[in-house]
């Protein structure tokens, strides 16, 4: 075996990769738990993509917000400069039907709206439609564009707690893309890791940009390749820009079509 192989298959015994003399593997079955790994992914970046969205918005003061959530939420500044407290009363319905509850802090850095700007996210009893969210959010690197603007979030010992009550660890290193119109659209690239609600660890990443509209409950197109617990690759595909809750996950030549949590 030459040096380079010997290397290669190195990184693939860390767990990265699987490593084997035959393709085999590349064709194991999709099975129920992997299926179940898949949704821990979309259900984390989901919940915490629509808390860094609804931040974004209060900040912006853009009257969008208070057509999302009704204005059944109150701000209030703290003691610290360049803070602010976002509370949301009890079963607070949004007019895009997800009840929201708890509170969040945003502290920020910089002018708003200018490319120094930044902001934390931290979670107090936080939840959307019943997922709890912890964990430390990081939006830095303002862009702007004619129609629209971007930056890049990175969140650090993330925890969601699903309605059953189980738990996803999760970390990500994302870039969002908001692109202004009828519907706002966020083009989504990066990675991440964690761990699924089966126990399950993680790494995915980004394959194609995934789309998200700001009427549709999950990401529209794109696709991710994920890896759990160092079974073979899973390429997972959102589909061509229909608004369901549907996606295609693919190994080597076996692929199926399941619906998302």
């Amino acid at each position: 075996m030459s040096n380079g192989k010997v290397w290669l298959c190195t990184l693939l015994f860390a767990g990265f990769w699987a490593c084997s003399d035959d393709s085999e593997n590349l064709n194991e079955e999709i099975t129920p738990e992997d299926i179940s790994n898949v949704n821990s992914i979309d259900e984390s970046s989901s919940t915490f993509t629509d808390a860094i969205t609804m931040s974004k918005e209060i900040l912006s003061d853009a009257d969008i917000v208070n057509g999302r959530i009704q204005q059944c939420y109150g701000l209030s500044e703290t003691q610290t400069e360049n803070q602010i407290l976002v509370s949301f009363e009890p079963e607070c319905e949004g007019s895009d039907g997800k009840v929201r509850s708890g509170s969040f802090l945003i502290e920020w850095s910089g002018s708003i709206e200018t490319e120094d700007f930044m902001y934390t996210l931290t979670f107090d009893g936080y939840e959307v439609d019943g997922y709890g969210i912890e964990g430390n959010i990081t939006v830095s690197g303002l862009t702007f564009k004619e129609n629209g603007f971007g930056f890049n979030v990175v969140i650090n010992d993330g925890v969601v707690t699903c309605p059953d009550e189980k738990q996803i660890n999760y970390e990500q290193d994302f870039n969002y893309d908001f692109t202004i119109g009828e519907l706002t659209e966020i083009k989504v690239s990066g990675s991440s890791t964690g761990k699924g609600k089966e126990g399950n660890t993680y790494t995915a990443n980004i394959k194609e940009p995934l789309v998200i509209i700001s009427n549709c409950e999950h990401a529209v197109a794109g696709s991710f390749d994920a890896t759990f617990n160092g079974r073979p690759l899973v390429t997972v595909d959102y589909g061509d820009g229909s608004c369901d809750n549907k996606a295609t996950a693919s190994r080597g030549d076996l692929s199926t079509t399941f619906e998302l949590d």
